[in-house]
């Protein structure tokens, strides 16, 4: 059967939801995506994707239903939006679902622009057997190069509805990952670097290949800590997990639903006075930006910390209408199969003034945290504790000595904050965790697993 395109599709559902007086939202994705992987000077994967597809949210006396279709011709977006109007009949109401035609968007500079404009598939591949070469040939303890990746995609995302919101906007990223293994003495170590950039031209293959490599040979003689609550400085980007892996205590449907360790402490001290947390989807080079939620609600700054006071959550249209309040465009759905929930964008802790290495000065003899594992099993997002494998170095007169390993670290969460005594200067954002980003933080103490 003929496909219709993407606007055309669009079109035809919402004017098939007015000849049925039904109240749709219409949220259509497309992306595609290249990836290269090299082994030993060669190319050992390369993979070409794109997918589509269009997602329609009923609403039918308060009752939400969802269906979705990749297949774009018109019976099959009449089902679509059919199997909608009868899922909301299978659901309980809500007391404050709407529909509603938000106003404009903020203009956030381009997202998609030129950076992949140009770039030949020889190109990317070059890319990906350079970062390679250039990881294998940094330095002789490196024996191979376990993982490596290049990649690149563009998106799509439109939003519409029958109260007449009518919007989209364009993407395009790319990533270089590559994670190199290094012996020494018998012993050997894998660390890992990435880099992110909206510009082709902007990743470095070589930059990347040395830094994943210094990451490596750094954890090479490492030994347990000895058991015990130390001073710790986290470093930026293992204080960007912690953070991330806590994100979704800030999402007000959790706090609603008695999930969070935040319920009832807005207007509070939830930290230290030196804790200012933002979200901020309007970040020009943000690698979560966007002019608008998956609502159509337009972006803005968030501060969800202030002085260590917690100002606000995170909202979509529905948790905002039950707390009287506005959208905070929080609005998040994975792809067209997915459902409304609530998720951060640029998410950050706000940079300090003093340098890593003061921090570490400071703290004179204890732990320099650089990696935390097992956040998917070690995390009560309810009560805020955590008991994590994690790595990182001894530190000594605020010198960093040997690497650590096979050692936890415990506490909670918003007890750490409030133990923070010092932020950093050096914030940065992590493609690892969702863009998520952190300076390097000093703790008063955290509690160590080791011998």
């Amino acid at each position: 059967m003929k496909q219709l395109s993407f606007a055309q599709a669009k079109q035809f559902l919402l004017e098939a939801a007015k000849q049925k007086a039904a109240s749709i939202e219409v949220f259509a994705s497309q992306n595609s995506r290249t990836s290269v992987q090299a082994f030993q000077g060669e190319v050992s994967e390369f993979k070409m994707s794109k997918r589509m597809g269009i997602g329609v949210r009923a609403l039918v006396k308060g009752a939400w239903g969802y269906s979705y279709t990749e297949n774009l011709s018109e019976p099959a977006l009449m089902r679509c939006l059919d199997n909608a109007l009868e899922n909301a009949h299978l659901v309980a109401p809500e007391q404050f679902a709407v529909l509603a035609a938000h106003p404009e968007p903020p203009h956030i500079g381009d997202l998609y622009g030129e950076g992949l404009s140009g770039v030949t598939v020889d190109r990317k591949v070059a890319a990906a057997l350079e970062l390679e070469r250039a990881a294998r040939e940094a330095d002789p303890r490196v024996v191979s190069v376990a993982y490596m990746s290049y990649s690149d995609g563009e998106s799509e995302v439109a939003i519409a509805n029958t109260e007449g919101l009518d919007r989209s906007y364009k993407t395009n990223s790319a990533f270089q990952y590559v994670a190199p293994l290094v012996q020494e003495n018998g012993q050997s170590k894998m660390g890992f670097h990435v880099q992110f950039s909206r510009e082709f031209e902007s990743l470095d293959p070589t930059q990347t290949a040395i830094e994943a490599v210094r990451k490596s040979i750094r954890r090479l003689a490492a030994k347990m800590p000895k058991t015990g609550k130390y001073p710790v400085v986290i470093e930026n980007h293992c204080m960007a997990m912690l953070l991330a892996t806590y994100s979704n205590i800030f999402s007000a449907k959790m706090v609603q639903e008695n999930k969070s360790p935040l319920a009832g402490k807005l207007g509070t001290s939830i930290g230290s006075s030196l804790v200012q947390l933002h979200d901020d989807a309007t970040r020009p080079a943000g690698m979560e930006s966007r002019p608008f939620d998956d609502e159509g609600y337009p972006s803005q700054h968030i501060q969800l910390i202030e002085n260590g006071v917690l100002k606000t959550f995170l909202h979509n249209t529905e948790t905002a209408a039950k707390d009287g309040l506005k959208s905070t465009g929080h609005a998040t759905r994975f792809g067209y199969r997915g459902t409304i929930g609530i998720y951060p964008s640029n998410f950050y802790l706000e940079a300090g003034k003093q340098t890593k290495a003061a921090l570490l000065e400071e703290i004179g003899t204890g732990l320099l945290l650089t990696e935390v594992h097992g956040t998917h099993a070690g995390v009560n997002a309810i009560t805020g504790e955590f008991s994590l494998q994690a790595d990182g170095f001894w530190v000594e007169d605020g010198n960093v000595g040997h690497a650590l390993e096979n050692f936890t670290v415990a506490g909670n969460f918003l007890e750490m904050l409030h133990n923070i005594e010092a932020i950093a200067d050096d914030l940065e954002f992590s493609p690892m965790v969702g863009g998520t980003g952190a300076p390097s933080v000093r703790v008063k103490e955290l509690a160590i697993g080791g011998t």
